[in-house]
């Protein structure tokens, strides 16, 4: 009889295949006495195996090339940082030398202490950051005990006797972000944890390679057997097995329609993104690192709609150096050889961490709502000023624009337009080029900034519409706590009153604006956002196509035409689900809430 295990859908897609199970490793571990002479030998064996972790991150690092998919390198950088962090490096050496243990024992008691120090945490998404500490030390725990790691599995797959007839589902506990390159290369057609959720790097990454998972499925590593058959439904969050002939039909029926449904999206590159009654809508990209640059043009997009900068500044000790900020800048706006390139300035804080800026700072009871993206520039002058000096440096190679974040009101702008004169004022002063009439525009991401929108206008050049925390602040609702995650609600009518409000008064004052959030790159709410008159939409460069899709079959016109009826909202677990039965709502019927 068949059976289903539910979790959390991540990334896109339908996966069949035979389960690669990889074992955890266990820190249910003994504590070993050693004598006096044998603990030199055993700070070695810890040491070592630091090393052979830190050489596959080296080793994996050399490999990537220009690989789409910047937040694989961003992750490899992180862990290694963890990998020498002295809370957990020294402290295991020291705890080894004092108390006179075993390596494993030794590791595992202090990650216990640093994840009580991370559960202690508020914020849901630097709390769910323990999962990477605890990657690194299954890690290291494994090489001491001579366990395999993917990598050493994999090399070994040949030589087991399953079968090979179908590709790889990796199931697993938790996956390492450095695994995850591996699981690309070796093909698999998607991965299962028990572990994790839609905020984990996992799952980001998932998302990044355009692979079909599920986390968050609790204890599926034991239930599952090796090579055993399996379906893994990303848009339904479930794994499915002990396939009967009618379920495995319809799996391979559905497989097939996917398929031809991706062939049928690439002839779309090519073409523009017009609705039925010409109206040109602005498919744009958002972009993390500047190598994302060529991957968002090869997908077919008209510009950048938001490059987060904050990357640059992520994972190291000092902030990046203006030359280093502007030979990345340069880059995106070269590779878009003349296309619009929307730069974001620094929004680091919340989900964000910037080691170099919060070093020495309080931890703030509530991140989300502290010292944080332009409130941190502004109390920051010269971070901000270098920014800002190399940012217009690039505006002299082609279009460019700059974003200020996290905007409640026109006094954040002002303040932001002095330091950006400032700014010109000094590059004039060392005879430097820019674009002395370089737009300025911000994010539309509070609901305050939303509610006085008209009074914003007199001061900016454009807007873009944060979806992700504008929901979040709207509703009061931290969609990475999954005690309140089913109130996370992207069609609630307060959201849409304020999208549609801000749409209106950009309209009325001529004021170009974009959506920039998790909406732009969801098909389901295409044709919705049209229907409130939204022109330019911004996503991560994997979803443009299938949003070019619904645009090339929407008429605008009838979309934005009110109909008085009320709206019909789609349950919540179907909207996390991936909506996929949202298409078949009237877009009318969703848009007539906000008349």
């Amino acid at each position: 009889m068949a059976w289903a295990v539910s979790g959390i859908g991540v990334g896109e897609g339908l996966a069949l295949g035979r389960a690669w199970v990889l074992a955890p490793a266990s820190f249910d571990l003994p504590r070993r006495s050693l004598e006096q002479d044998q603990i030199p030998e055993e700070k070695a064996r810890f040491s070592a195996a630091l090393e052979v972790v830190s050489a596959e991150f080296d080793q994996l690092r050399a490999t990537l090339g220009q690989d789409p998919a910047a937040e694989v390198r961003a992750f490899l950088d992180l862990q290694s940082i963890v990998l020498h962090d002295p809370l957990l490096v020294d402290a295991t050496l020291a705890r080894i030398e004092t108390e006179a243990c075993n390596a494993e024992w030794a590791l595992v008691q202090q990650f216990e202490l640093v994840a009580e120090q991370f559960d202690s945490i508020e914020d849901p998404y630097l709390r769910e950051r323990k999962a990477d500490v605890q990657q690194l030390v299954e890690r290291v725990l494994k090489v001491m005990q001579g366990a395999e790691g993917l990598s050493s599995a994999l090399k070994q797959q040949r030589s087991q006797d399953l079968p090979v007839d179908l590709p790889w589902i990796l199931v697993a506990h938790d996956i390492a972000p450095s695994d995850m390159l591996l699981i690309r290369e070796h093909q698999f057609a998607g991965f299962a944890t028990d572990s994790g959720s839609p905020t984990a790097h996992t799952a980001i990454l998932a998302r990044s390679l355009g692979l079909p998972a599920v986390v968050g499925l609790q204890s599926l590593h034991g239930l599952v057997k090796q090579g055993e058959e399996i379906v893994l439904d990303a848009a339904s969050g479930t794994v499915l097995g002990s396939l009967d002939a009618g379920l495995r039909a319809d799996v391979h029926q559905r497989l097939a329609e996917e398929r031809l449904r991706n062939e049928r999206l690439k002839r779309l590159k090519s073409l523009a993104a017009v609705t039925l009654d010409q109206v040109p809508i602005s498919l744009l990209a958002n972009l993390d690192l500047p190598e994302d640059a060529q991957a968002a043009l090869d997908a077919g997009c008209d510009g950048v709609g938001l490059f987060r900068s904050e990357f640059l500044f992520m994972n190291r000790a000092t902030p990046p150096t203006e030359e280093e900020q502007f030979n990345a800048y340069s880059q995106v706006v070269q590779t878009m050889a003349g296309r619009s390139v929307t730069i974001r300035t620094l929004d680091s804080g919340a989900d964000k961490d910037v080691p170099a800026l919060s070093a020495g700072r309080q931890i703030p009871t509530n991140p989300a709502l502290a010292l944080r993206a332009i409130r941190l520039c502004l109390a920051e002058p010269e971070l901000f000023l270098t920014q800002l000096r190399a940012i217009l440096r690039a505006s002299a190679l082609g279009p460019l624009r700059i974003m200020i974040p996290l905007v409640s009101g026109p006094q954040e702008v002002v303040l932001a337009r002095r330091l950006i004169q400032q700014a010109m004022d000094q590059l004039s002063s060392r005879g430097l080029a820019f674009d002395r009439a370089v737009r300025i525009g911000a994010m539309i991401e509070v609901p305050s900034a939303a509610i006085t929108i008209d009074s914003l206008l007199a001061h900016i050049d454009f807007a873009s519409l944060g979806t992700n925390d504008l929901i979040q602040y709207t509703l009061a609702i931290d969609r990475t706590d999954s005690e309140v995650a089913h109130l996370y609600e992207p069609l609630h009518p307060a959201v849409l009153r304020l999208i549609r409000d801000v749409i209106k008064a950009c309209d009325r004052a001529g004021t170009s604006i974009s959506l920039c959030g998790e909406m732009a790159g969801e098909p389901g709410f295409t044709q919705l956002l049209l229907g409130l008159g939204l022109r330019e939409f911004s996503m991560h460069p994997i979803e443009l196509l299938r949003v070019k899709q619904e645009i090339l079959r929407s008429d605008f016109a009838a979309l934005s035409r009110p109909t008085g009826r009320l709206l019909r909202l789609p349950d919540a677990k179907r909207i996390r689900a991936g909506l996929p039965n949202l298409s078949k709502s009237s877009p009318q019927d969703l848009r007539s809430t906000t008349a």
